[in-house]
């Protein structure tokens, strides 16, 4: 075996190293330390309003931003059954951001437009 043989198979296995090296990276970054409560911070809604029903993807911080999405073509409220906590109106195909209360607990809401639809957000 020659000498000039021996350097291409170290280039060959640093290349793979580096290649998977930097695969590992690149997944680091992408993944999401958090796993606690949801809120605008993650990028994504943390309610969702579609065929006039709610989606509320989880709990929330106390005095997060809560994301709110209307994937509807129409316009939806969040309003807190209370009637102070929070109130907000969102047009189709709109987003709109809501404040969590900043006392612990599950707080209910509905739709002022669609008797239907109700749901509960869970501050922690």
């Amino acid at each position: 075996m020659s000498m000039l043989n021996e350097p291409r198979p170290r280039r060959t296995r640093l290349a793979l190293v580096l290649a998977v090296v930097l695969a590992l990276t690149a997944l680091a970054a992408c993944s999401s330390s958090s796993k606690s409560g949801s809120s605008s911070s993650s990028g994504s809604p943390v309610i969702t309003m579609q065929n006039t029903a709610f989606n509320v993807a989880g709990p929330v911080k106390a005095g997060a931003t809560v994301d709110i999405k209307n994937n509807d073509p129409f316009t939806h409220t969040v309003t807190s059954d209370d009637g102070t906590s929070f109130n907000v109106s969102v047009d189709g195909g709109k987003t709109a951001t809501i404040t969590a209360p900043s006392k612990p607990g599950t707080y209910k809401f509905h739709c002022n437009i669609h008797s239907n639809m109700h749901a509960t957000l869970i501050v922690q």
